[in-house]
């Protein structure tokens, strides 16, 4: 296959980006090694930050169904704009093969996010990008500009990175999908891992085939600071503590009331949640003391004891069970509403400390049949 309308177009006019420099930088005996204990040692912490992940909470459903805001599709049709003209240029070019750059995904991915509607889904891909924010940092501190020769390339360079930072920016001050809590590292940790995963097997891998620097796999930038045949550990030990810092300082700087205040109350009521199963399972146990003490009370009473005294008719336990199950229904259809949420808990609260009171219940009944029973056997 003809692949010249993607890579024709590169030349080693400009250092280090392709050519037998770049190639021999470092042997591909060790490019590959690296890439094998890299993407190994990734798999296993993001299997690891992916069960420890906070749970992803929706708005309720009339917020899911609201028209996206005037700003959002302006943004949306600007980024588009511009990453229609960036794909041009390439074609002119034939350069084509640098739109696997991790800048160029995480436009795409941000175009996605502005015109889809919230779902878990998109979510999920906001928080992953949200710790992709150093590549428009790194461009603007160490562009790299000489290969754009044609009118206006250049400004569509500045252009699309400045994008990449203003929508992330947008979309938290405008609570159109929360980010995870403040104090939470694991979804930053499914981020980077991911990152470092798509460079290692993706970018590497196409690199060494078609002998294209893509984003610095195979040598490093004439003004990277760790140049030699370190540098792509140092990258992974720097970006993995650059990428968490920028992701939390943006939340931290534009994040709006509402945002900050879903994110001190989500974990509260993910344990209150968890507690809830908890108590429902209790609820098995009160039911089978309950059948325990009515079928003692039923033995005591068919041996004909002399004390017979009446019996307490307790209410069940299916009816406060009922209660608690409907509740949680209605919580679950209103959960992302923080407001609702917060009378929810004052009423399942209540609802927790009647059952506990007809434990008691139950418990004393079963020890004043267990006396009486005695009491016979002693008559």
């Amino acid at each position: 296959m003809d692949w010249s309308w993607a890579i024709e177009g590169v030349n080693n006019d400009v250092p280090r980006t392709m050519g037998p420099e770049c190639e021999n930088y470092m042997s591909n005996e060790r490019r590959w090694t690296e890439a094998v204990i890299v993407s190994l040692g990734c798999l296993w912490i993001l299997r690891w930050a992916s069960k420890r992940a906070d749970p992803i909470y929706l708005p309720c459903a009339s917020k899911l169904n609201q028209p996206h805001t005037t700003g959002r599709l302006l943004l949306m049709l600007l980024m588009t704009f511009v990453f229609g003209i960036e794909m041009g240029f390439k074609f002119a070019n034939k350069s084509v093969i640098f739109v696997l750059n991790p800048c160029h995904i995480q436009t795409l991915v941000q175009i996605y996010i502005l015109a889809a509607k919230p779902s878990k889904a998109t979510v999920a891909l906001f928080r992953i990008q949200m710790n992709n924010l150093n590549g428009p940092l790194l461009a603007f501190i160490f562009p790299e500009v000489e290969s754009r020769t044609l009118p206006f390339e250049q400004a569509t360079y500045w252009l699309q990175h400045a994008l990449l930072y203003i929508v992330p920016v947008y979309i938290i001050r405008n609570g159109i999908y929360e980010v995870e809590d403040i104090y939470d590292f694991n979804w930053v940790t499914i981020g980077v891992m991911i990152m470092l995963i798509y460079h290692f097997v993706v970018l590497n891998a196409i690199s060494i085939a078609s002998g294209v620097n893509l984003n610095h796999m195979l040598c490093a930038a004439v003004t990277d600071p760790f140049e030699g045949q370190n540098y792509r550990i140092a990258a992974v030990i720097h970006e993995s503590i650059l990428c968490p810092i920028l992701n939390k300082v943006t939340v931290l700087l534009y994040s709006n009331k509402q945002t900050m205040k879903s994110n001190l109350l989500r974990k509260h009521t993910y344990n209150q949640n968890t507690s809830t199963i908890i108590n429902d399972n209790n609820l098995s146990k009160d039911k089978l003391l309950y059948h325990q003490h009515y079928e003692l009370t039923e033995k005591t009473t068919t041996e004909g004891t002399p004390l017979q005294q009446p019996q307490q008719h307790l209410p069940t336990l299916n009816v406060t069970e009922e209660c608690i199950v409907k509740q949680r229904k209605h919580n679950i259809s209103e959960e992302n509403d923080i407001d609702i949420r917060i009378q929810e808990q004052h009423q399942t609260s209540k609802l927790l400390a009647d059952v506990e009171n007809e434990r008691e219940l139950l418990k004393n009944s079963s020890t004043t049949a267990k006396c009486n029973m005695s009491a016979t056997k002693v008559d």
